[in-house]
């Protein structure tokens, strides 16, 4: 389990300090009456296990933490991802499946197939199903209700893995997502109700990092960045950040897979960018508008826990997306540094206007939230001490207006050495928190969350 050193407070790449079952939490202020429901997070909790560390955080074992506002206060839980896999590490006392394990077992793995499912990126919930999800592996179930693990899913359609970037289109009232393996790529369809099934996929120019992807009422889009798998350095190395060749000159392929005949995807090249994640996409007659954060890099990867992008840095983009004549031209609608963008849920898969996003350091920008109204691209925004060390912004509904609502983001207080969940009214983020509900510890960096209301 992990080890109990503190690690320096400049970095967000530490271990869990205390795993705990849901426990009272300390609130600054008056959380939202209307408030009711649980927030999920996932991210690499467990970098050192058996005194050994890993080397680089996306390999690390997943810790999930959950927020829960109830009637009776506010109660918050850390437990990592407790996968079969991860469980036979522990009773091994060596790491098996990771890039870190012996490299004879490494090769047998890679032979075998088998990779282990952390749970250490994003969150879905499905038909009353907590599901942990990283790139390239099974989803992991969990009990929302006290965060032990249950068992790795399949669902009876998911073939050897499951996107950490599932996809909701409002409308369809339908969860969209893919899998890939090597150059393939299978794409799921995950209904309100009903059974999952598997829709379709596509080849992919080349072998590479795919991270997220975008879905309209009518159509899946990918950006493939050329972020090129270099094959036998995966295979031997131990730095997951040295697995991939950017190849500026490549371009990013553009997939564009109509769901009402997904066999017949449109791929084309277009000018060379990186995309970590979307914003939305939605369809304006013949043309698919396509909302992201669009990076000139790939460099992201060898700091993804960084207090902010210190390889390139990212601005909200909007591009028109034309899948007949092949064109992808787009124009930067904010300059200031940003990433982890959130939408209201209700308006996934069809054109928004505000567009929550978490913010950087940065000249005449602070760490925290900001509001980016896509109509008049007017900004709200707050910001955290400069030493408070942020993740994505979450929106959660709240009215009837697109933009009624609050906004939940976790910091690190350094002087504190604790976490804190802030609670913001979405509709005047300049005002600062609501309320902080604080941890007796700091929490690891968060990748991705999930709200569920209660009963939802």
């Amino acid at each position: 389990m992990p080890n109990r050193n503190e690690p320096p407070l400049d970095t967000l790449d530490h271990n869990v300090q205390r795993v705990h079952a849901f426990e009272r939490l300390e609130v600054d202020g008056v959380p939202p009456r209307a408030l009711r429901g649980s927030l999920y997070r996932t991210g690499p909790g467990l970098l050192e296990r058996f005194g050994q560390r890993v080397a680089h955080p996306f390999e690390a074992d997943g810790l999930v933490t959950a927020v829960r506002f109830a009637d009776d206060g506010v109660f918050g839980a850390s437990r990592p991802v407790e996968s079969p896999d991860f469980r036979e590490e522990e009773n091994a006392g060596r790491y098996l499946y990771s890039p870190s394990a012996a490299l004879p077992r490494r090769l047998l793995n890679a032979m075998t197939g088998r990779v282990k499912s952390t749970g250490n990126t994003n969150l879905l919930s499905w038909q009353g199903h907590l599901l942990a999800l990283v790139e390239n592996a099974l989803p992991v179930e969990l009990d929302a209700s006290t965060l032990d693990t249950i068992a790795t899913r399949d669902f009876g359609v998911i073939d050897t893995a499951f996107s950490a970037h599932p996809r909701r289109v409002e409308s369809l009232k339908t969860t969209f997502n893919f899998g890939q393996r090597g150059r393939e790529f299978d794409l799921y369809a995950f209904p309100d109700e009903g059974p999952a099934r598997r829709i379709g996929g596509f080849s992919a120019p080349w072998f590479g990092m795919v991270h997220d992807f975008i879905a309209t009422d009518r159509h899946i889009v990918f950006a493939i960045g050329p972020a090129k798998l270099k094959p036998l350095t995966a295979m031997f190395g131990t730095d997951l950040s040295t697995f991939f060749r950017w190849d500026r000159n490549a371009g990013t392929a553009i997939v564009v897979v109509p769901l009402d005949d997904p066999g017949r995807a449109v791929q084309f090249l277009t000018e060379t960018f990186w995309v970590w994640h979307f914003v939305n996409a939605f369809e304006d007659g013949a043309i698919i508008q396509v909302d992201l954060c669009r990076h000139d890099t790939f460099g992201a990867l060898a700091a993804p826990s960084s207090a902010g992008p210190q390889h390139s840095k990212p601005e909200l983009y909007r591009f028109a997306l034309d899948p007949v004549r092949k064109t992808f031209r787009g124009k930067a609608m904010w300059s200031a540094p940003c990433e982890f963008p959130s939408v209201n849920p209700r308006r996934t898969g069809a054109r928004q206007r505000y567009t929550w996003l978490q913010t950087f350091p940065d000249a005449g920008h602070a760490p925290g939230v900001a509001r980016f109204d896509c109509e008049t691209g007017a900004v709200d925004a707050w910001g955290a001490p400069q030493d408070h060390l942020g993740v994505e912004p979450i929106f959660v509904p709240d009215g009837e207006g697109e933009g009624d609502g609050w906004v939940l983001q976790m910091f690190q207080d350094p002087a504190r050495r604790q976490s804190y969940l802030a609670v913001l009214d979405a509709r005047r983020l300049a005002d600062g928190p609501q309320c902080k509900v604080w941890f007796r510890q700091r929490v690891p960096m968060t990748f991705h969350g999930v709200f569920v209301t209660k009963g939802g």
